[in-house]
């Protein structure tokens, strides 16, 4: 069974061919400036027999050169408009200077046709992990740090736990009960790094909620290690 596309090429995208379709509701999930990345997410039952478990659908579109949407649709029809169509919207943007390789991408909805003109688009379907932010974010070798946002690239800040929430998820982290960690906070490792006749010896020595109580902390241990610095990581809410 297929459960992902992506389309970017002449051969996949003739005029009128129809990419996508589902009775489910999506919603605007996010928008990042770089790379012009639009994503659109379904949380719900899977389009195929009730048997089948929760499934996350996502839309992508990228990069977005101009888009007329909403941020929630109930049921989502996605195809490559018919040539005329597509030069009749381009039309509309005379200041905008399109490449070879924008095409306009129909958006239909409740009888009603918005649209999205990028490079190309895909969707994934399948159960998407609790700690992971999106089938499009990936983990490559060389990443140190666990992505705190579905798409790479500038963050608003929107998905940023309060102190708080935080304290509450630690709290109740004895449940443990797997949800989808949707947000996340940041808290401060103070690293040290001791010479050691075999070699150097680097550690976390202590986890804290503010920067303000690590920087303390760093203060009291830097005279009795080598090197001594803060990391900032973050935790999964």
């Amino acid at each position: 069974m297929t459960n992902k596309a992506w389309f970017n090429t002449d051969q996949q995208l003739p005029p009128g061919k129809e990419i996508f379709r589902s009775q489910r509701r999506f919603a605007l999930w996010a928008y990042t400036v770089s790379h012009g990345q639009a994503l659109f997410r379904s949380i719900g039952s899977s389009d195929g027999p009730s048997t089948l478990p929760e499934t996350t659908i996502e839309v992508l579109f990228k990069p977005a050169a101009i888009m007329k949407i909403r941020d929630d649709y109930h049921g989502l029809l996605i195809r490559s408009a018919p040539t005329d169509e597509a030069e009749r919207i381009k039309a509309v943007y005379p200041s905008v200077e399109f490449s070879p390789s924008d095409r306009v991408f129909l958006l239909e909805s409740q009888g009603e046709t918005d649209y999205v003109i990028s490079m190309a688009a895909g969707w994934h379907e399948d159960v998407l992990a609790p700690t992971r932010r999106s089938f499009f974010t990936n983990v490559f070798a060389g990443d140190t740090r666990w992505p705190t946002t579905p798409l790479s690239g500038a963050d608003a800040g929107f998905s940023i736990a309060s102190a708080a929430d935080l304290i509450e998820a630690l709290c109740s982290s004895e449940d443990h009960q797997r949800v989808r960690r949707e947000r996340y906070r940041h808290v401060y490792v103070v690293m040290t790094r001791v010479e050691l006749r075999d070699g150097p010896d680097i550690s976390g020595s202590g986890v804290f909620l503010t920067h303000e109580d690590a920087e303390e902390a760093k203060a009291v241990l830097a005279a009795h290690v080598a090197d001594c610095w803060i990391e900032t990581l973050p935790i999964a809410i």
